[in-house]
């Protein structure tokens, strides 16, 4: 008994953190036949946590606990020799835990593959490749095998080899082909560890060419490629910001350095793969959620050992382990997408300019519309800006034209006006683009007679109806039924479908242009793997000459035969009670006019609009969007809103409107009783949608005049609020807005 005692004495300590909602780390003993070993931080462990077994982190070492060692659990298996974290990673994640006062140990589970997550290992793929062998005699002749000499030529340009799906392209049925040159000792097949890369990318290469304004925008960074710099590029669309990045990224990778492109939208990282490959001749890793988890895993082991140059990826992509990192490259800056709103809550792009920071390397943003925050960044001399102002392709910027809805015929959303210019265009053998950010049928079902409107049962919202499958669905919850036939209130029959969604659009065009290719993109047309990305495809090769979708469509393709650019309606941006709302709207607006005269066809836009006097949408069509975002951010200033400002937001949901109510109440008397006088705090208020998935949601909303008095009080405040007795009945969160970087 003594010397268990002794020996329990001796056990060093590990703080291990858990993926598990709690704001700490957990201790446990050292497994005993572990103690002399070089045990690492950053490293995973299997431990007991009350009657589950958990995969967490070595996230630190100690002599002590505060708690007695007979209490404390032994390590049951130290799962790695080499840490899956290592010491700046872990830095960035235990940052990004405090910067958005995220439990530790979700963040850090959130940014490993599910392979690891599950105390998993992930091992190098290998394929087979062929190429020409080392003892390949030049006088070889195939007169009586034209197959033979057609692979033979193939492989000849590609002396590393080449995999089955590159050959399969180029030839068909060529395996007895290649198993015929196999004995004739002219082919070699051998396997190689790969990464889900394409190899058929050194056939077109193209030299990357800047015009004089890329060119001075390059010169600038290039100087200060060595160093941290937050760059901003305001290119207008079709700028050429891209190649800008791809001549920077090239002087990266000679030097042997990886980059990290971060894109919005899934649907944009094939077409920058494709100019990366074109332009660079390397191969090209990708990172997001539509890959299966095992190429998921062979993409973090690629950037982990170094074998990945190049990463594209969505926003989850920011926590991935690099080797060596040199450069990162956020497309879109402005991008809602890069904002995490689910779970672990997150702006990919303000972690990747701290992670820039930390690692001493150059961060570049690219925008044709800069968000408010990377603006006053330029004011205030944090961020450097550099202005694109002419077309790449010497194309004119298209001019946006308002059409007064309020004294047009309209028919499904389509004004006279609108569908005399699409047939003019189709007329031309151009192709349309047309915006509605509403996707379904019909947003509203409504029944004249007793006003019934349907709601969804477990949201304060409307149902959206889609008429293909005679159902409404929920957006929010994705609740799913039958529509009726009749109102559900006084049985009558006389139902009206109010407002325009995409399917609606979609089938008067069909009716008004029968003969025409027409093509929908929005989530539920786009649902299966592949779908999109075909659907572009064949945009681009021009088979579909009317394009409708919501915002997938409105950022960062390039549609050449586009001539005419339709949106649709807008006009909720103008009165929401976001007050983010008109960035956002001037953003689209701006973005999708830019889809328009993208080649040598003269580009036209016409927006449908009820307001066409709003002050704030004809400074935007009339002086652009830098003079727009000049007097939105004189606004934003006189009322205190950021980015003058700091906003989080302590959300509470609960079965209850209630228990939510008096949860922040209670957390507003007690919790923030001390806070500083200088903090704004508003609530407890009803969130905009008050119950979502059968839970009431309401918010306290605390505005600060700077980011550290936010900063330190949110610290605070983390560490008394899961102490309230409510805190079981209620979940709670706290999401805090992007905030201006140091």
């Amino acid at each position: 008994m003594l010397l268990s005692t002794l020996v329990m004495k001796s056990l060093p300590i590990l703080h291990i953190a858990l993926p598990v909602p709690l704001y700490q780390s957990f201790d446990y003993l050292t497994p005993q036949d572990r103690l002399q070993e070089n045990i690492q931080i950053g490293s995973r462990v299997r431990v007991a946590f009350g009657s589950r077994k958990l995969t967490g982190i070595i996230i630190g070492k100690a002599k002590t606990s505060v708690l007695p060692q007979s209490k404390l659990k032994k390590v049951g298996e130290i799962l790695d020799t080499q840490p899956v974290f290592d010491v700046p990673l872990l830095k960035l994640l235990f940052w990004t835990a405090n910067y958005y006062q995220q439990p530790i140990g979700e963040v850090l589970n959130a940014a490993l593959p599910k392979k690891l997550r599950q105390g998993k290992f992930i091992t190098p793929v290998s394929t087979t490749l062929y190429k020409i062998s080392d003892a390949m005699i030049e006088n070889n002749t195939f007169d009586r095998a034209p197959k033979q000499q057609l692979l033979y030529k193939l492989l000849k340009n590609y002396p590393d080899g080449l995999d089955s799906n590159s050959i399969s392209k180029k030839i068909s049925n060529w395996h007895p082909i290649a198993n015929a040159l196999i004995k004739k000792n002219i082919l070699t097949k051998f396997k190689c560890v790969t990464n889900n890369l394409t190899n058929d990318s050194k056939e077109k290469i193209k030299s990357i060419f800047l015009n004089k304004e890329q060119q001075d925008v390059y010169n600038n960074i290039y100087k200060e490629l060595d160093k941290y710099n937050c760059h901003l590029i305001a290119g207008v669309t079709g700028s050429g910001k891209t190649e800008v990045y791809l001549a920077l990224a090239k002087n990266i990778i000679e030097n042997h350095k990886q980059a990290l492109f971060l894109v919005p939208e899934i649907g944009l990282t094939p077409q920058l793969v494709k100019r990366i490959e074109s332009r660079l001749g390397i191969q090209v890793s990708i990172m997001h959620s539509n890959l299966n988890e095992a190429e998921r895993s062979q993409t973090w082991l690629a950037a982990n050992t170094g074998k990945a140059n190049i990463i594209v990826g969505t926003r989850s992509a920011i926590f991935m382990p690099f080797k060596n990192l040199g450069l990162i490259v956020v497309d879109e800056e402005h991008d809602l997408s890069f904002k995490q709103q689910e779970g672990f809550l997150y702006h990919a792009r303000d972690i990747a300019i701290y992670r820039s920071k930390q690692l001493n390397i150059p961060i570049v943003l690219g925008s044709a519309t800069p968000s408010f925050e990377s603006l006053q960044n330029v004011n205030t001399g944090k961020y450097k800006k550099y202005t694109l102002r002419k077309r790449a392709q010497k194309t004119t910027i298209p001019q946006v034209k308002l059409i007064d809805m309020r004294s047009k015929s309209v028919s499904e959303g389509l004004s006279n006006e609108l569908v005399h210019a699409i047939s003019n265009e189709l007329s031309k053998n151009h192709q349309v683009l047309l915006f509605l950010n509403r996707r379904g049928y019909a947003p509203t079902v409504l029944c004249q007679e007793c006003g019934w409107i349907a709601e969804c049962s477990r949201c304060d919202a409307r149902m959206t109806f889609y008429k293909n499958k005679n159902v409404l669905k929920c957006h929010h919850c994705l609740k799913e039924q039958i529509a009726p036939s009749a109102c559900t209130e006084c049985n009558s029959d006389s139902l009206l479908l109010l407002g325009e969604g995409t399917q609606r659009v979609e089938n008067k065009l069909k009716e008004i242009f029968p003969n025409t290719a027409i093509t929908r993109i929005d989530r539920d047309s786009t649902r299966k793997k592949n779908i999109l990305q075909n659907k572009l495809n064949d945009i681009h090769n021009g088979k579909y000459k009317i394009i409708l979708g919501t915002q997938m469509i409105s950022k960062g393709h390039d549609f050449p035969g586009v001539s005419l650019v339709g949106i649709l309606n807008v006009d909720h941006g103008l009165f929401s009670t976001d007050f983010r709302a008109t960035e956002r709207l001037a953003q689209l607006i701006v973005q999708v006019s830019g889809r328009a005269g993208r080649s040598k066809i003269k580009g036209k836009v016409l927006l449908q609009t009820y307001q066409p006097e709003h002050p704030l949408l004809n400074c935007l069509l009339n002086k652009g969007y830098d003079a727009f975002s000049n007097e939105a951010l004189k606004i934003r200033k006189s009322s205190g809103l950021p980015p003058y400002t700091f906003i989080a937001i302590v959300r509470a949901r609960a079965n209850r409107q209630s228990n939510a109510q008096r949860f922040l109440q209670d957390i507003k008397n007690t919790v923030l009783i001390n806070s500083s006088p200088k903090l704004n705090i508003v609530g407890p208020i009803s969130a905009m949608l008050e119950r979502k998935a059968g839970m009431y949601q309401s918010q306290l909303i605390i505005i600060s005049p700077s980011r550290n008095l936010m900063q330190q009080h949110l610290g605070d405040w983390i560490k008394d609020i899961p102490q309230h007795p409510l805190s079981k009945n209620v979940r709670w969160s706290i999401e805090v807005d992007p905030l201006e970087m140091e």
